[in-house]
């Protein structure tokens, strides 16, 4: 049985949560045990006053994450004599527990969560990397779709995000093709924001989550679920939503802290609520 505690490392600092896929001797690949542990810690984030922001990477400086671990396999139940091995419908909900709510969890997360890539992001990292809202690369990483070379299809919501993120002709040139993209590639193609020398990472990403955590979180997290929206809806829908989250946003304490700076002619200082 895998340990969670040992691979997935999570550390709540200064407001920012860091949570570190730590299989480095597996290329970050994460079973179910760790995927599981990720929904758990980004559920959580979604509520918990203390966190303001996310960090999201891997230990070592290769890998990133490789996707799911598929040599760990999560206890089956116990099947009635004569049931087939597998069912119609098994692999559906296997994907709906699995990579699908992995990448929703993240989606969904009120806080703003960055992807530190220290390393190659591929199959299911590289699902991760586009399921953050900022992605920070090492200049050594890689992205890398492996769905199509191996015979497999793009899942984990994957298929619906990169053609959001860089276009439909960029996305099926990257699916189709599965060429591996330099960090200064993926970050020309948009998926990923800044490319910054590997040694510098971590200062880059602790400097950027820094920020997010000193601004408005509530504010964070209902422009994050606007602009998810805007992509999808009509604008009649995103106008209204846009009118109920500026009405809740006159509510909330750093709301009103933002009004007593304004007019006391001091920075503003936001607590997150």
């Amino acid at each position: 049985m895998p340990d969670t505690d040992r691979e997935l490392l999570t550390e709540l600092r200064d407001g920012v949560l860091t949570l570190t896929i730590n299989r480095p001797d597996a290329s970050n690949a994460i079973p179910y045990t760790v995927r599981d542990g990720l929904i758990e810690q980004f559920r959580r984030a979604h509520t918990d006053l203390a966190v303001r922001c996310v960090v999201l990477t891997g230990a070592g400086d290769r890998h990133f994450c490789t996707g799911a671990d598929l040599r760990v396999r999560p206890p089956a139940p116990e099947r009635p004599e004569g049931a087939p091995d597998f069912v119609v419908g098994q692999a559906v909900e296997m994907m709906r527990a699995g990579f699908q709510t992995l990448m929703t969890s993240i989606q969904d997360c009120q806080k703003p969560v960055i992807a530190a890539l220290n390393g190659t992001a591929a199959g299911g990292g590289a699902m991760l990397a586009l399921a953050c809202d900022l992605v920070v690369a090492a200049d050594t990483a890689r992205f890398v779709d492996v769905f199509a070379s191996k015979a497999l299809l793009p899942d984990g919501g994957f298929a619906y995000l990169l053609p959001h993120i860089v276009g439909m002709h960029r996305a099926k040139e990257i699916v189709l093709l599965g060429d591996t993209l330099s960090a200064e590639q993926a970050r020309e193609f948009g998926i990923v924001n800044r490319v910054v020398p590997a040694a510098d990472l971590g200062a880059e990403v602790e400097a950027l989550a820094a920020r997010l955590a000193a601004k408005p979180t509530k504010v964070l997290g209902w422009a994050k679920h606007l602009l998810h929206s805007a992509v999808d809806n009509p604008r009649a829908v995103v106008l209204e939503q846009e009118g109920v989250y500026v009405e809740l946003n006159l509510g909330t304490a750093d709301g009103q802290e933002r009004t007593a700076a304004m007019l006391e002619r001091r920075d503003p200082d936001f607590r997150g609520w």
